[in-house]
């Protein structure tokens, strides 16, 4: 029996590689896909979202940009088509406004001859720095206004609320001074920085002398318990004299009386009332601030006397 003759094998590539290679290549572009939509260029996102930037709407530096072919950002005018819906894809939220539009329909149109900047003449070099030095000038000059005018507004708070603390504090200290009966030898003031209690030197002093007179002293005791309770605050006890040039060998002049009956003053005050040591002053101003004219003898005697100045607790702290 004759053998059957074998059939010649087909050329080229079985045909089960056409399906194989489609499939590869299929899956390749799939990879690709995901690769692609997994990266996102950060610089060039940011150069879209300057784009929609108001207050940027100049030459971007790295001039006009190529994202794709045919679609550039320059001059701040996006010329993307749907740009909107990217920047919502990517978490980016823009407030487009008219100036883009504005721009973008006064822009270069695709194959327009665009202006030569290359060939620029000095003088408007020139007259570009100028504008931008006066601008800069102009924006200083204004955060400096913003900065006053904001000091100025802190200022009159402080001021009021001080005024209010004060006037607070000496209706507290007249009501105190009336019940003790002394109100009629205090002469009271109040500012937005202290309350002020003039006691008259002639009731404290005998002439020339800084002890207290034993019969001030229960008077005294009353003035160191009403100082006992804004021990907190701070107290200034300042003594003043007249002008008339002092005879005693005890004291050089009238600053240094002055500043040893304010000291006194102190020194008693501190025996009879717990005051915070740190917050007590003392001065002595002599002659230098009168309150009234010393032609008179009325007059020299309200300058002969001690003051004491009770600060409220916004200038306290501030002390």
């Amino acid at each position: 029996m004759a053998k059957k003759k074998e059939k010649p094998a087909e050329e080229g590539s079985p045909a089960w590689m056409a399906t194989f290679s489609d499939l590869m290549n299929l899956l390749l572009c799939f990879f690709v896909l995901l690769f692609a939509s997994s990266t996102q260029d950060a610089e060039k996102i940011m150069r879209i979202v300057n784009s929609f930037n108001p207050e940027s709407y100049s030459i971007l530096e790295a001039g006009s940009v190529s994202l794709v072919d045919g679609q550039i950002i320059s001059g701040g005018v996006t010329q993307l088509p749907g740009i909107e819906s990217f920047l919502e894809h990517i978490g980016v939220s823009v407030e487009s406004k008219g100036n883009n539009e504005d721009m973008a329909a006064s822009g270069t149109d695709e194959g327009e001859e665009k202006k030569d900047t290359t060939n620029v003449e000095p003088e408007d070099v020139n007259n570009q720095h100028v504008v931008e030095e006066t601008s800069a000038n102009e924006g200083e000059k204004t955060e400096q206004a913003s900065e006053e005018i904001l000091e100025d507004k802190l200022k009159e708070q402080m001021e009021e609320k001080g005024l209010q603390q004060s006037e607070e504090m000496y209706d507290e200290i007249t009501e105190i001074a009336e019940s003790y009966d002394i109100d009629d030898r205090i002469v009271m003031d109040y500012n937005s920085q202290y309350v002020s209690l003039d006691l008259n030197g002639a009731i404290l002093f005998d002439a020339g002398q800084a002890d207290i007179r034993s019969d001030a002293q229960v008077f005294m005791r009353r003035i160191a318990a009403i100082l006992g309770k804004y021990k907190d605050c701070v107290i200034e006890i300042e003594g003043h004299t007249d002008n008339i040039p002092i005879k005693s060998a005890q004291y050089e002049s009238n600053r240094y009386l002055s500043t040893a009956r304010a000291t006194k003053v102190l020194e008693f005050v501190e025996d009879n009332a717990e005051l915070i040591d740190q917050n007590m002053k003392v001065a002595g101003y002599g002659e230098s601030r009168p309150v009234a004219s010393n032609a008179t003898e009325e007059g020299r005697a309200k300058n002969r006397r001690v003051s004491i100045k009770i600060y409220n607790q916004l200038n306290s702290e501030s002390q």
